[in-house]
């Protein structure tokens, strides 16, 4: 069976073209494609797509507005968040939101199907540039109280790091060798000690508690 994905843009050149881009896929396909926020929950609420591709500006409901709703009225539905915007404010705002991706418009279309069949796989991605400013404001200013992070283990830190870097399970256990599957188990810990929704809100709290800067800035 193949994966089915939302597209909401309110300007129809960019949705038709994002749609033309993403289509004749094996693996997923375009289901419905809306105009806003609001009717892009409202569809997610009937419809429960596995993927949701929101623009960030839309009327009635904007996309972050709509990325909090749509994880609540259909938990199952994955959100990736595609924008011309190139903000910290909104990157952050996006993954407070909820959105498992984050991603530029000016992105290639093969970065762009990758991105989305990882999103759709269980793992987050988000805007690599993006995220190294990210990463570099963390570590000048950190946000978050780093007092849940102490209760990991070094191993769970590490692998907390590799999944704020927007590693998968594969990629991670090919990184620490370790099985995916141990590092499944790490991360599904690491959620638990830090009372995150999800793996992409624990790397949020790595980024804001610098963790993820530091191991950075400990590379060779």
């Amino acid at each position: 069976m193949t994966a089915s994905i939302l597209v909401a843009d309110d300007h129809d050149i960019a949705r038709a073209g994002l749609i033309a881009m993403i289509g004749g896929q094996d693996d997923f396909h375009v289901a419905w494609d809306v105009r806003d926020g609001l009717e892009a929950v409202e569809t997610c609420a009937i419809r429960k797509p596995d993927l949701a591709l929101l623009d960030i500006r839309m009327p009635r409901m904007d996309g972050l507005a709509a990325t909090r709703e749509i994880r609540r009225v259909s938990p199952g539905t994955r959100v990736m968040i595609i924008t011309m915007h190139d903000s910290l404010d909104y990157l952050e705002a996006a993954i407070d939101a909820g959105a498992t991706g984050y991603l530029l418009k000016d992105a290639s279309r093969d970065d762009i199907l990758r991105t989305i069949r990882r999103v759709l796989q269980g793992d987050a991605f988000f805007d690599g540039p993006l995220v190294a400013r990210l990463l570099r404001r963390a570590a000048t200013k950190p946000q978050t109280n780093s007092s849940a992070l102490e209760t990991l283990t070094v191993r769970e830190r590490e692998v907390l790091a590799k999944v704020a870097e927007g590693l998968t399970n594969k990629e991670i256990g090919r990184a620490l060798k370790i099985s995916p599957g141990t590092v499944k188990i790490h991360v599904e810990r690491i959620i638990g000690k830090l009372g995150a929704g999800d793996r992409t809100q624990a790397a949020v709290m790595a980024v804001r508690g610098g963790l993820v800067a530091t191991s950075r800035e400990e590379q060779p």
